[in-house]
C-alpha cells in the first residue's frame, strides 16, 4: 500500500512538472486552474462545501522527503521517507446545536527509511520520517466558550502541535526544529507528530495578541510504541504526567493595520515520571523540568499578499478557530504573511544533566518570504542550530547544523523545497565525519 501511494505522488509530481515546462508554449488554463485550487482534488463536485456547510470538515496531506549524504557520516547513502495524513473535522454546533463543541480526528501512515542512522546524526535530517506504519491520531473534543476567549480540549491529544513550535519551522527539513524543539523530546515524553495521549488543554485567548495555554497528558511511553499504532487507549497515571503552559504575545498580524510582524513565546514544562541517571543507570530519580523561549521578528516588510488558505489559517486568527480544525504536521498551504525577512530564535534549558540527553538547544534563523520578485509566496530559509549533549554523556559534546533552501510554492496546495544541510559533529561526536546532506521535500494537500 506504501509503495503505491509513494508511486502516485512521484507521478503526480511529474506531471504537474511536465505541465509547467509546457506552459509557456500553449495554452493550459486548466493547469493554472487547478493549481489555483485550495486542494488537488478541488470541491469534488460541489460535495466539499456541502459537507462544510453540515459542519464537517475533511483534509489529507501528503508530504515527502528524499535525501541523501555525498559526504561525511558513517556512510553514504540516499533515504525516502514519507507521511500521510488524514482528518477529519466535526463543528457540533451544526450537527447537535450545541454552541463551541467541535470534534477532530486524524490518522497516519508513514513510510520509508531514515537516514540520521547512515550518518550518525542525533537529528534526522528528514523531519517528515518516523518509524513504523499506521497510525491512530488525535480524538480531540473541544469546547469554545465566552466568544472564543476560552477553550476547553479532552481526548487524546498533541503537545507539540502547540507547545514550543512555531510557524517557522515548517520550512525546515532538520527534525531538530520542524514541529517543535526536539530537545524537549528527547528528554521527556512530549506527544507529537504521531503520538497523541490522554490529556485535556485549556486556552485562554482575550484578544488576538495574548494566549495562555496549559496542558496536563498521561506519560505513559506506550503511546509512542510504533507497535501499538496510536491505539493503546489504556490510561495509566502510575508512569507520571506531563504539564506544560506557555504564554504568547503575537503583535502586528492585522493586515489593515501598520507595523512589523513578530511573536514572543515563553513556556514550561514538568515531568513526574522517573528517569534513569546517565551515571549510574542503576538509579531512578523523580521528576524533570525544562524551559524554553521562542521570538520571532520581521526586519523587513513588503506588500501583504491575499491569504489562499482557508480562514482558520489566516494571520489573525483565534486559536478557537483553529482548535475545530484537523492538524496536520505539515501543511502546503503557506503562511499568511507579508513579504520580506524575517528573523527568528528559540532555546530550551533543561538543566538536569544527571537524567537529559540534551541540556540545551539553541536554533536562529532568517526567512524571506517573497524572493524573487513575483514569487509572492516563495521562501527563503536559513538556520542554525546547535544541541548541548549532558556531560555525563562521555564523547559527546555539541551537535551543530546549517540548514539552507528555497521552498517554491507552486499553488495553494503544493510546494517543493530543495534543500541543504552541513551537520558538524554528528550526534555530538567528533571521532564521526562532518556531513552534507542534499535532498528536497515535497507537499501536497489533497
Amino acid at each position: 500500500m506504501k509503495k503505491i501511494i509513494n508511486t502516485i505522488f512521484f507521478v503526480f509530481i511529474a506531471a504537474a512538472a511536465l505541465a509547467a515546462d509546457n506552459h509557456a508554449a500553449r495554452d493550459i488554463s486548466w493547469f493554472d486552474s487547478w493549481m489555483s485550487q485550495p486542494a488537488a482534488t478541488g470541491d469534488w463536485g460541489g460535495s466539499r462545501d456541502a459537507l462544510k456547510g453540515k459542519g464537517a470538515s475533511v483534509s489529507c496531506n501528503y508530504t515527502t522527503d528524499i535525501s541523501g549524504n555525498p559526504a561525511g557520516g558513517l556512510k553514504q547513502t540516499a533515504k525516502f521517507s514519507g507521511f500521510l495524513s488524514l482528518g477529519v473535522a466535526l463543528d457540533l454546533q451544526e450537527i447537535v446545536s450545541i454552541k463551541g463543541l467541535a470534534l477532530k480526528v486524524s490518522n497516519f501512515l508513514a513510510s520509508g527509511r531514515d537516514i540520521s542512522a547512515a550518518i550518525g546524526s542525533f537529528y534526522n535530517p528528514q523531519e517528515i520520517y518516523t518509524s513504523g506504519n499506521y497510525y491512530f491520531g488525535e480524538l480531540d473534543l473541544s469546547l469554545s466558550v465566552l466568544d472564543d476567549a476560552f477553550v476547553f480540549e479532552v481526548g487524546r491529544i498533541f503537545a507539540g502541535d502547540i507547545f514550543a513550535v512555531s510557524p517557522f519551522f515548517q520550512y525546515y527539513l532538520t527534525s531538530a526544529v520542524n514541529g517543535r524543539l526536539a530537545a524537549i523530546t528527547s528528554d521527556v515524553f512530549f506527544p507529537h507528530y504521531r503520538t497523541t495521549a490522554w490529556g485535556t488543554r485549556v486556552t485562554y485567548q482575550p484578544n488576538s495578541d495574548w494566549s495562555l495555554v496549559a496542558g496536563i497528558y498521561d506519560a505513559d511511553t506506550n503511546a509512542g510504541k510504533p507497535n501499538n499504532h496510536g491505539a493503546d487507549f489504556s490510561f495509566d497515571m502510575d508512569e507520571g504526567y506531563l504539564a506544560v503552559a506557555q504564554l504568547t504575545y503575537k503583535h502586528g498580524h492585522d493586515k489593515d493595520k501598520p507595523g512589523l510582524p513578530g511573536s514572543a513565546a515563553f513556556g514550561a514544562y514538568y515531568a513526574s515520571s522517573r528517569f534513569n541517571d546517565l551515571s549510574d543507570l542503576s538509579k531512578r530519580r523523580h521528576g524533570n523540568s525544562g524551559y524554553y523561549i521562542m521570538a520571532d521578528q520581521m526586519i523587513y516588510k513588503g506588500e501583504w499578499p491575499e491569504h489562499e488558505g482557508p480562514p482558520h489559517m489566516r494571520s489573525g486568527a483565534l486559536l478557537a478557530e483553529q482548535r475545530k480544525k484537523p492538524y496536520h504536521q505539515q501543511t502546503a498551504i503557506p503562511m499568511d504573511r507579508p513579504k520580506g525577512l524575517s528573523a527568528w530564535t528559540g532555546v530550551t534549558l533543561a538543566p538536569q544533566e544527571h537524567i537529559n540527553i540534551q541540556i540545551y538547544e539553541i536554533a536562529t534563523g532568517m526567512v524571506y518570504q517573497g524572493l524573487p520578485p513575483n514569487r509572492n509566496r516563495d521562501v527563503t530559509a536559513f538556520c542554525f542550530i546547535l544541541g548541548h549533549f549532558s556531560e555525563e554523556l562521555a564523547g559527546q559534546s555539541d551537535e551543530m547544523i546549517l540548514e539552507f533552501n528555497h521552498r517554491f510554492q507552486l499553488g495553494p496546495w503544493f510546494y517543493i523545497t530543495p534543500d541543504i544541510q552541513y551537520i558538524i559533529n554528528p550526534n555530538g561526536q567528533s571521532n564521526i565525519n562532518d556531513a552534507l546532506v542534499l535532498g528536497f521535500e515535497a507537499s501536497a494537500n489533497f
